[in-house]
């Protein structure tokens, strides 16, 4: 049998904050019972700890402490802590022969079911969505309720007459009594429980057990702060055996009956549920004894003392000079702090980025000595995510233990976007991002394929069957912008599809308005089996955890009946963004924890990270059934309990000797403000040591991770020649020796966009489901002036009905088409009048989309000059006019003349130069663009512009000045060492270019787009 001599003076002890708890409570333990001589001493004793990290974590200090050899261990329980669900231990719910907890799931389908039932009864139905989050809230308030323990809801009835809004009050407490009157008797009938109401009750059929057959081995519970009915009943119980005992975290035993009192009131003090679990078990601060051995030295008492004074109650912070003076004993209160702050640093970050980038550099020195130990505290998930991340530009893998969002894991990712897939298969992004996925079984080729030729641009079909007659078309004609689809690309594309629409015929109707969440579901499972290559996406830790929410929610989707698959899609996205899939094998000597992973652990170096009002601590969600005295008067607990309790583990972690603390000026772009913990630290200290109050809470200068930072971020110097501005200077045997004329002004205006599509070959791809824009206007626009001319159409509804065709065809909204019908119509119209009155000038039918070049010599080069005419008219004495369509605003006559758009004059150069077959040699008469877009106007270069500026020139003397510039740009780049340079003015550029990216320009100008 299991003695403990030495610590049978007391049954309540503590162990203070800033030390080791679990390493102290080991050491002790093995001692009494001699351990390393005796394996087995311990394995009669049973001992509770919070949570379940901490069963694994005593487990390996009594491991520790008996040697590193192999023992007999204890029974270890876990309590539960506040903030988890975790269900009673085993033992103890057995001996209740309690009836089984009610699933997560199954209890808020339950619930929403209830919540629709009250909202259809009173005439107001709401959707199930709507109904789902009242549920969460009612689950929340049942919790809340189990957790106060002696809520009276009957009380509610009287609070009315005391309300404001006494009539809006009467249906809050009708809606209540769904938990009050309705949900008991359902929980009876289904012979189920409310999780932290069995937990209760396995602690009281423990307490009736040990009352009737007292254990003689000891009994322990450590490291709870009794916030929960469950730990208070077990302490009260475990104080009376023999050898029970209680061991509180972090207790200050040096509280005064007034500062207790005033604690006992304040929830959102650390100290707050310790001191209310005293008043339970009859005890005072006094009647507990400090842990023998305890390994907090002693000036960290100082700390502890400072810390504690910081989170005092806002009562006793009136005169905190005079308390300073009294807590240093000698009455110097700088000396006191300079004391206190030995081992601890306060940094403030600039931003979230920031000081995750400072909490990696203080992980990453920790491996530059090898006994030293660090972690990284923080309840910004995103934040540890982040630092975790940034770890590994050193090759060190160390995940937050609290582990990654199930909807972030391989399994979970998946499945949702399969879930999002089936909403609409034929959505490009959602089909791309479901055949992007690593687990997905097609090949790459064929993804790429469909991609690049089928998917890319405007969306043009509705369905899935149009999309595939989409796809069979293209392979058909030239392909999207000219590009080929036919041959084995075609093939593996249409194979893809072909294989996708056998797994969307196997889903089913996906059409329907409502289905069965349990069907939707197992269609989803069924769904992304089929996509997947084996091992299907149910192996491993996080497809075990998807197909358990799978099923979870196919449980709370039985009393919902027939919903909206999207409403099915909405809960499977949130509860897997809320249940995490625990890290891989931890780091021996780095980890990233919450604050509950963290309670009772330790480093040798502690970063509490995330320390701004909101994240740390996080502000409790308003009830959106109780206000706050009205919670109070039947008995509910106030949610600033749990402030209290990230209060108490905040004390636990900075009273560590070395810990440094981190918050930021600006969490997500936005101004943040710091904790209240750091902001009442920082006061203190400065009323302490005033203006030297900042330079103590500093790092030390020769080891402030701020400078470690600016010299990772400093660039090496560069050679005095260095540019970050790209300037290709390919051979002249890769430069091309053929342009358009639309490329001729690119290669003016950004030569390096020439040098990308010309020289790499590259290509910029549209994205997928691309909104119609005027590029895609343009070219409807011009399909149907030139159908309009060849088929012979006449009137302006004819014209208006192929523009309207080919917006269609183009992917235009319905709605965008049917609300310029009036305002296209009169540009029609406008534009017909206008070609009427041309028409006794004209000759035979106008040519339209024609194509034509001319060779020219320069620099002893031959070039090629290409161009297609939107629209010809032959003129009367062997005359042309060159007409170009414009949707949007066309080049001003200064641009024209001072060769920035030298389009129509190079047209006019190919047409005077013979280029184009059709008509022959000719004398071009006229430049002119037509704007066919909210307005028709026409615009006729050679006259004078710019509000009469400038002066009226020959059409000709246009056509000669752009020759002459287009020979000078082309004996420019023959040259060698002349540069392709990216937009080499910017004023010069109206959009930004496809590869302005691949240039870097924001690195090297501070631009990222042009005006």
């Amino acid at each position: 049998m299991t003695t403990l001599p030495r610590l049978s003076r007391a049954s309540a002890y503590a162990i203070p904050a800033g030390a080791n708890f679990l390493d102290d409570l080991a050491q002790i333990l093995a001692q009494e019972t001699d351990l390393k001589n005796k394996p087995d001493a311990l394995a009669d004793a049973l001992i509770y700890v919070p949570n379940r990290r901490s069963e694994r974590a005593l487990a390996f200090a009594l491991y520790r402490a008996a040697g590193h050899q192999a023992l007999l261990l204890p029974t270890v329980r876990a309590l539960g802590d506040l903030e988890t669900a975790d269900p009673p231990p085993n033992a103890e719910a057995a001996l209740a022969g309690l009836p089984p907890i009610m699933s997560s799931a199954t209890r808020l389908g339950a619930l929403t079911k209830l919540v629709m039932g009250f909202y259809e009864t009173s005439g107001r139905p709401l959707p199930a969505i709507s109904c789902l989050a009242a549920a969460r809230e009612l689950a929340r308030l049942l919790d809340q309720a189990a957790l106060s323990q002696d809520v009276d809801w009957h009380a509610l009835e009287t609070l009315v007459p005391e309300a404001d809004l006494a009539t809006h009050w009467q249906d809050s407490v009708k809606f209540l009594r769904i938990i009050t009157d309705v949900w008991p008797s359902l929980l009876e009938d289904a012979q189920k429980m409310d999780p932290y109401a069995r937990r209760l009750a396995a602690a009281e059929a423990m307490v009736r057990t040990w009352e009737a057959a007292p254990p003689s081995s000891p009994v322990i519970i450590a490291g709870s702060t009794g916030a929960t009915p469950a730990s208070r009943v077990l302490m009260r119980a475990a104080l009376s055996l023999r050898q029970g005992m209680v061991v509180f975290p972090g207790l200050d035993l040096s509280l005064e009956p007034a500062t207790l009192k005033e604690v006992r009131e304040t929830p959102s003090h650390p100290q707050y549920a310790m001191a209310r679990a005293l008043r339970h078990l009859d005890l005072i601060p006094e009647d507990v004894v400090l842990w023998p051995g305890s390994s907090a030295p002693d000036e960290q008492e100082e700390r502890r003392k400072l810390i504690h004074e910081a989170l005092a109650p806002a009562q006793a912070t009136a005169d905190w000079s005079t308390r300073l003076s009294h807590i240093s004993g000698d009455g110097d209160a700088a000396r006191f702090a300079r004391g206190a702050l030995e081992g601890l640093t306060l940094l403030d970050a600039n931003d979230d980025s920031e000081e995750a980038l400072l909490a990696a550099i203080m992980l990453r020195r920790t491996l530059e000595h090898p006994d030293e130990t660090a972690a990284l505290i923080t309840p910004d998930a995103g934040l540890a995510r982040r630092v975790s991340a940034m770890m590994k530009r050193w090759n060190v893998d160390v995940s937050p233990s609290a582990g990654a969002p199930l909807a972030q894991t391989p399994a979970g990712s998946l499945v949702l976007l399969t879930g999002e897939w089936l909403q609409d298969p034929s959505h490009p992004v959602a089909l791309m991002a479901l055949l992007n996925h690593p687990s997905v079984q097609f090949d790459i080729h064929a993804i790429r394929h469909l991609d690049k030729h089928v998917l890319r641009g405007p969306r043009v079909w509705s369905d899935w069957p149009t999309l595939i007659e989409q796809a069979h078309a293209l392979k058909s004609d030239t392909g999207r912008r000219g590009r080929a689809f036919n041959g084995a690309v075609a093939d593996q594309a249409l194979g893809l599809l072909e294989h996708l629409s056998a797994i969307v015929d196997q889903a089913g109707r996906l059409d329907e308005d409502n289905v069965l969440g349990e069907d939707w579901y197992r269609n989803l499972s069924e769904t992304a089996a089929a996509l997947c290559r084996p091992p299907r996406p149910w192996a491993g830790e996080d497809g075990a955890a998807i197909v358990r929410v799978l099923r979870e929610l196919a449980d709370l989707a039985g009393p919902l009946g027939e919903q909206p698959p999207g409403a099915w899609l909405e809960i499977l996205q949130t509860e897997t963004s809320l249940q995490a899939i625990p890290a891989g094998n931890p780091h021996p000597k780095l980890a990233i924890w919450g604050p509950l992973e963290a309670r009772l652990q330790s480093a040798d170096h502690l970063i509490l990270a995330g320390l701004n009002e909101g994240i740390w601590p996080e502000q409790p969600p308003a009830d959106g059934f109780l206000p706050r005295v009205f919670r109070n008067k039947i008995g509910l607990a106030d949610p600033d309990e749990r402030i209290g309790l990230s209060a108490h583990d905040f004390a636990q972690f900075a009273t560590s000797p070395r810990v440094t603390l981190l918050q930021s000026r600006r969490r997500d772009d936005k101004p943040a403000i710091a904790s209240r913990w750091v902001w009442r630290l920082r006061t203190l200290v400065r009323g302490a040591l005033g203006s030297q109050a900042d330079m103590a809470l500093g790092p030390d200068p020769d080891a402030d991770p701020r400078a470690w930072l600016a010299q990772i971020e400093r660039a090496p110097p560069l050679p005095g020649t260095f540019t970050a501005e790209p300037r290709p200077k390919p051979p002249l045997s890769a430069r091309p020796k053929k342009l358009s004329v639309t490329r001729i002004e690119k290669l003016i205006r950004d030569p390096y966009a020439i040098y990308c599509e010309h020289i790499l070959n590259l290509e910029a791809l549209d994205p997928l489901n691309l909104p119609p824009d005027v590029r895609v206007r343009g070219t409807a626009i011009h399909k149907a002036l030139e159908r309009f001319e060849l088929e012979r159409y006449n009137t302006a509804e004819d014209l208006l009905t192929l523009i309207e065709h080919e917006l269609r065809s183009g992917g235009e909204v319905e709605s965008e088409i049917i609300a310029l019908r009036d305002q296209r119509f009169k540009v029609c119209q406008d534009y017909l009048d206008w070609r009427s009155a041309q028409m006794h000038e004209m000759e035979g039918t106008p040519l339209t989309e024609d194509r034509g070049s001319i060779t020219i010599s320069a620099a002893a080069n031959e070039f090629m000059l290409s161009g297609t005419a939107d629209r010809i008219e032959r003129r009367i004495g062997n005359k042309i006019a060159i007409l170009d369509f414009k949707t949007g605003k066309p080049p001003s006559e200064k641009q024209v003349r001072s060769g920035l758009s030298p389009q129509m004059p190079l047209q006019g150069l190919i047409a005077r130069s013979g280029g184009y077959e059709k008509l022959g040699t000719s004398e071009v008469t006229a430049l002119t663009y037509l704007r066919f877009g909210t307005q028709f106007q026409v615009q006729e270069l050679g006259t004078s512009g710019q509000k009469g500026r400038l002066e009226a020139v020959a059409v000709d003397e246009l056509i000669t000045a752009a020759e002459a510039g287009l020979i000078r740009l082309i004996t420019a780049f023959s040259d060698p060492e002349h540069p392709y340079l990216s937009a080499p003015r910017p004023e010069r550029v109206h959009y930004e270019s496809a590869f302005t990216r691949l240039a870097r320009r924001a690195e090297w100008t501070g631009l990222s787009t042009y005006d």
